[in-house]
């Protein structure tokens, strides 16, 4: 078994005085192997070239290799960006992917679960959909608390109450108090909330930090300037609207992404609106869009790196049956651009 030019794991095992398991981790690149039984094991893999026939170890060690990703559009930069990261981190610890987009369809998102289930995926990363819903049904609830019985799910980004999952969260929170601090710093009172759904999580959550922000900094704050109307770039062109026609308007807005910002701007210009001299714009998630789309939209980058590794690394710990944290926070930063400026009063 797992031999390479008569080499077996049990060869490397016994010279390196540990068990074959222990071997078996290293070569799937556990955390829970100590030195020096760790260097002793690399050693030897390097010493003969040890490359283990997948197959072989798939058998040996009951897994498959594959981990499932679910997530609800794959259009949406965010996820996209993140997907491309935790492809890469896995294939680094030598596993295969198997992406499934739900199109964000819960029904699609059940069928999925089931598949991969069923197709004996080592572990599912769980992105958006029902553990981003504020107050999911009981079905979907049981939905994954069933499928939690078959394999290791980790949640990114969002939770179900009543559900037992480990779960990784960048720190959006943090992220909107570090924008609120640059507008302020640029001389900003008068600041809007723009784009997002209420009744999911993330936009939730930052309703929330958004209003306590304000208040904390006693800042002019007015219901007229939240709007809510989505994630897309046509959503932050309906809430630009309605603050556009306002007596008086926001000199700020925060959006919920870059989709959100890029409509803002857009409307905002479209009615004679200088995007940073009139009102200044920053987005969400910091991806490909926000650098290029002008004037360059200032906004919060959720870290995608250290997010896919941290992913990734805690699955692999799950699916060895290794003790992990049960919830991880991830910091977030801002990328300044141009589409925020000093306020001229």
């Amino acid at each position: 078994m797992l031999k390479k030019d008569g080499v077996t794991i049990y060869r490397i095992a016994k010279e390196a005085n540990v068990s074959p398991a222990t071997v078996s981790r290293v070569l799937t690149g556990s955390a829970n192997v100590r030195e020096p039984a760790k260097s002793r094991v690399l050693a030897l893999i390097n010493k003969y070239n040890f490359k283990p026939n997948v197959m072989a170890q798939s058998l040996y060690l009951k897994q498959s290799k594959m981990l499932g990703i679910i997530l609800p559009d794959i259009d949406h930069p965010f996820y996209s960006m993140i997907v491309k990261e935790l492809e890469r981190q896995a294939l680094e610890k030598g596993y295969t992917c198997l992406l499934c987009n739900s199109m964000q369809n819960f029904t699609i998102e059940q069928a999925y679960l089931d598949n991969l289930i069923s197709r004996q995926v080592d572990g599912i990363v769980f992105l958006g959909g029902r553990i981003n819903q504020t107050h999911p049904t009981e079905e979907l609830r049981a939905g994954m608390i069933d499928a939690l019985k078959h394999v290791p799910i980790f949640f990114v980004n969002g939770k179900m109450d009543g559900v037992d999952a480990h779960t990784i969260r960048t720190d959006e929170a943090s992220g909107v108090r570090r924008l609120l601090e640059l507008l302020t710093h640029h001389g900003h009172e008068a600041i809007g909330l723009l784009g997002g759904e209420i009744g999911v999580s993330s936009t939730d959550e930052k309703v929330s930090v958004f209003r306590e922000t304000m208040l904390e900094k006693g800042l002019i704050f007015k219901e007229d300037w939240i709007h809510s109307s989505g994630y897309s770039i046509e959503a932050g062109e309906k809430d630009a609207t309605h603050l556009i026609h306002l007596d008086h308007r926001p000199t700020a807005v925060l959006c919920m992404n870059d989709f959100v910002a890029i409509g803002a701007i857009k409307q905002f210009k479209k009615f004679g609106l200088k995007v940073p001299g009139d009102i200044s714009v920053t987005g969400f998630d910091d991806t490909y869009l926000a650098e290029h789309f002008p004037p360059g939209v200032t906004s919060v980058n959720q870290n995608y790196q250290m997010l896919a590794k941290k992913t990734i690394e805690t699955l692999i710990g799950l699916i060895a049956h290794e003790e992990q944290e049960k919830e991880a926070i991830v910091p977030t930063y801002v990328t300044v651009r141009n589409s925020c400026d000093e306020w001229q009063h």
